[in-house]
């Protein structure tokens, strides 16, 4: 007998939809004769849809986030010579324990028990039992599927990235303490061309006052002197000035031009590179398949990584008591 053992949609509100590759996997062929869903396939009607078409033997508990509250907490089914538990696993304290699922596996008196909640595929035997959990049918996440192996791997990556950042500032600070440098060198540099043009300027207006006087005398001189040479006289005594002023305007769009490239420099933002945390955080879509024939049981897990399907193969047989 063909057994499809599926759960754990949360849709819409953790996924979209079940993998199209999965769907056409599991396309109503006859072949599957019971569907057993550990739940949570909260708000979504076409989903419900699916499954049911797959097999008219449907059967489903209560998952922590259905709002179904008809649904069974657990079901037990019997196959030739197993017994097989269905249940979502919220029940189980610490979540996923093995010791407290073996704990519900002898309570309910099963051989297989199969159970959800941790969004996390797994297979073992614990005891003379099975113990299966089909996984989230669309990668839904759930931060309880973390074990403490996982959350090692993700704290020692969380670590190493606060290492490179603490070098990253160290390096920042030594290139602040570079261009600190740089800028007081540019100063006093402006500095000095400040002093050097205040000096032309004392220069020009010397002489411009040695101009004024020798026109003084000249008109003492030459009392016949026409009034446009005085302005010409004027004139030519206003154009150093004028260039000083230039001069000051061009050294401060330098200045402002500066400061610009500074602030540019500074808005630089590093992002944080999560690429190697994702796999963690994003639990694989999975499902499984049993084919039960007297007292063994041949378990496919199928897991979607990187848009391939992938099967694996396990299979247990009950000890057969004397």
């Amino acid at each position: 007998m063909l057994v499809l053992a599926i759960g754990d949609f949360h849709i819409p509100e953790r996924a979209v939809d079940i993998p199209p590759k999965f769907k056409k996997l599991l396309q109503p062929r006859g072949k599957i004769q019971q569907v057993l869903c550990v739940g949570n396939v909260t708000s979504s009607p076409s989903s419900l849809q699916f499954l049911k078409s797959l097999s008219p033997d449907f059967q489903m508990v209560k998952g922590d986030h259905d709002k179904d509250l008809s649904l069974p907490l657990s079901l037990v089914f019997t196959y030739d010579k197993l017994k097989v538990g269905l249940i979502d696993g919220f029940e189980v304290v610490p979540k996923s324990d093995p010791l407290g699922l073996l704990a519900q596996a002898r309570m309910m008196d099963v051989d297989i028990l199969i159970y959800g909640s941790t969004h996390k595929v797994e297979a073992y035997t614990l005891d003379g039992k099975f113990f299966i959990n089909p996984g989230s049918a669309t990668g839904a996440f759930n931060a309880d599927s973390l074990g403490k192996e996982d959350l090692d791997i993700i704290e020692s990556i969380l670590k190493e990235d606060d290492e490179a950042d603490d070098d990253q500032e160290e390096i920042e600070g030594k290139s602040e303490e570079v261009d600190k440098g740089e800028k007081e060198e540019s100063g006093k540099e402006k500095e000095k061309e400040k002093e050097k043009e205040e000096e032309k300027d004392k220069e020009n207006g010397k002489e411009s006052e040695n101009g004024e006087k020798k026109g003084e005398k000249d008109v003492e001189k030459v009392e016949q002197k026409t009034d446009n040479d005085k302005s010409d006289n004027t004139e030519s005594n206003v154009q150093p000035d004028t260039d000083a002023k230039e001069t000051t305007t061009n050294t401060v769009e330098k200045t402002d031009g500066g400061k610009d490239e500074l602030v540019d420099d500074d808005d630089e933002d590093d992002k944080l590179d999560t690429s190697e945390i994702e796999p963690y955080l994003d639990p694989i879509p999975s499902f499984c398949l049993l084919d039960l024939q007297g007292s063994t049981c041949t378990l496919y897990l199928y897991t979607l990584i990187d848009g391939e399907v992938k099967v694996d193969k396990l299979t247990y047989r009950k000890e057969e008591s004397a």
